[in-house]
This record gives structure tokens, sequence and C-alpha cells, in this order.
């Protein structure tokens, strides 16, 4: 079951597979920001990277790392028509890309940073160079995916973006600085993309986005 808390939605156990030692990291009672971050209008606030890190930090909270993300996003997607906040989280990442606290540098080093996992680095690696539903890309990639996205497979987040005519599922290399997770319409030399959930690299360094956190209920 999911709880709800003051601020946000709470999963009582999330886990989490750790392709450094091929086990599965559990994490208990998570709390994740349903919502973007808003003014007192209910206007989004768009922040830098620095920014998005101190307004987190003050309030006990940071940006989720793309793991963690995209774990929660297969957990909340299964409660959509039961729980308003998870309708509300899905619903964004379906139609918009979130930062994250992962980093990707081109020599291959993933470092993914949150306030609940911490910091995990996985180094060796070889970045896919070319943009592709990630189903034809995984068996090639299939550590680097791993080491990515926090799963074992992509079978059930392929699912999951099926249900909402999100297809493909798709990997998108575009800079190698701080992933992204969503989806939504997306135009990429001149040509139209419909709606595709996606994983992407920012190649700006510190360009204004969205912001939600997440945090670990003790």
């Amino acid at each position: 079951m999911t709880g709800e808390d003051r601020t946000g939605l709470v999963i009582p156990e999330l886990r989490i597979y750790d392709a450094r030692h091929d086990e599965d990291i559990i994490l208990r009672n998570v709390g994740v920001d349903p919502d973007y971050v808003r003014d007192a209008s209910g206007r989004v606030i768009y922040f830098d990277v620095s920014e998005g890190q101190s307004y987190l930090a003050e309030q006990g909270k940071s940006m989720p790392s793309l793991p963690l993300l995209a774990n929660l996003y297969i957990a909340l997607s299964h409660l959509t028509t039961e729980n308003e906040m998870a309708a509300q989280f899905a619903s964004q990442l379906n139609n918009a890309w979130d930062r994250t606290g992962t980093s990707i540098s081109p020599s291959g080093t993933i470092t993914h940073s949150d306030a609940i996992l911490g910091e995990i680095t996985c180094e060796g690696l070889t970045i896919p160079q070319q943009g592709s539903d990630i189903s034809l890309l995984f068996s090639n990639h299939k550590h680097f995916f791993q080491a990515l996205l926090g799963v074992r497979d992509i079978d059930r987040l392929v699912e999951i973006a099926a249900w909402n005519d999100l297809v493909p599922f798709y990997w998108y290399p575009r800079g190698e600085r701080r992933a992204m997770f969503g989806g939504g319409d997306f135009y990429h030399m001149h040509q139209y993309i419909p709606g595709l959930l996606m994983v992407f690299c920012d190649d700006e360094a510190h360009p204004r986005r969205v912001l939600r956190g997440v945090w670990q209920e003790r």
C-alpha cells in the first residue's frame, strides 16, 4: 500500500536494482512530491541546479536520482486509478521531463545522488551514442541501462509506457551531463516525434527547470 503524509506520497517499500553487485537495494518509507514546486499563486517555479538543490535541502529533501524516479514511476503507475496523488505524479512524468540527481560523464561514469540512496557511482560503462528505442539498445548495452535506470530489465517500463500510449521507451543522448526522465511530444532536428517516454541528458549546464523532491520518512 501507499500512504500520504502532509506533503506527498510515501511508499512503504521500494526496490532499486544495484548493477554493481547484482542485487536489490530495499528502501523503506520513500516520500515523493506528487506535484512540482509552486509559488503561493499556484504557478510552477523553475530552478537551476544550484537553486533546486538548496531549496530542497532546506526541507530535508533532494532531487530524485534516475533509478529512484524510474522505480517510483513503475510503482505509482499501478496506483493511478485509486490514488489521486499517484495519478498526478504519473501524469506529469508522462507529459514533461524531470531533472534528476543522476549525471553521466563522457568517460562512462554514472553518478546517482539523492537524499535516500546517498551517492552511487558506476564506472567504465559504454554510453550508447545514438538515440533509439531502448528495447532495441538494451541487449547490447544491458549493463549501462541497468546501472542508469536501477532495473534488471526494462519490461515493466515498456509495459507502463504502452499503457499511456508513450511508445517507444526511448534513449536520447542529448549531451552528457544531468539525466532527465519523462515523456511528451518532442522535436529533434525538425522532426516531430509524438508522445515518448524518454531518458536523456541535459546539454546545458544550468537551465531552469521544474523541481520535485524526495525524502525518507523516519
